[in-house]
């Protein structure tokens, strides 16, 4: 392995110390605290930690063909401790402000959405609402005024409104309204 590569390869891990540090705090913000070890953390953990490996090791690959050294280690410790050292905050600080960002933005399209999409379609369903209880009603009164009141005059003429008025039993009154309908044959 030439100089030149020795010096490619530990600036690259390096870059991948720090890479590591960056990505072992993302994953601890969007995991959170964890009071209990489940099945569920164990595997989110083991395929981190695959992840990052596989990618060190491509990284690796890419600069020296995957020849792993002493140097390769502490190029990777260096890398970190330079991110824990100097970039930690600044970071943290900046992932922070994604999130929030991605968050008021998320917000943001949600609240178009519910203003272009949601609140029309509920305004469309209340009128529709209203048409159909418009159409109801009409209905009702043509039936009504079609159909119940000449039954209501008919029986009207007939005496039954009376008998019915009367406050009678019920029995009462169709066998009396009966009756008469028999008298007047």
């Amino acid at each position: 392995m030439t100089l030149t590569v020795q010096f490619m390869s530990m600036l690259s891990m390096a870059a991948m110390g720090i890479w590591l540090g960056a990505a072992i705090d993302t994953y601890s913000r969007f995991v959170g605290n964890r009071h209990s070890f489940d099945s569920r953390t164990a595997l989110l953990d083991l395929s981190f930690w695959a992840v990052q490996a596989i990618l060190i090791f491509y990284i690796l690959y890419q600069v020296n063909f995957g020849e792993v050294r002493i140097f390769v280690f502490i190029a990777l410790l260096l890398g970190y401790a330079m991110y824990q050292a100097l970039f930690k905050s600044f970071y943290n600080h900046a992932l922070e402000g994604l999130i929030t960002f991605f968050m008021k933005l998320f917000s943001f399209i949600m609240y178009v959405l519910k203003i272009l999409i949601l609140i029309p379609i509920k305004w469309l369903l209340h009128i529709c609402r209203r048409l159909a209880m418009m159409i109801v009603l009409t209905l009702w009164s043509l039936v009504f005024y079609l159909l119940v009141k000449p039954i209501y005059f008919i029986l009207s003429l007939l005496g039954v409104v009376k008998v019915l008025k009367k406050g009678q039993p019920i029995y009462e009154k169709i066998k009396g309204f009966c009756s008469r309908l028999m008298k007047k044959k």
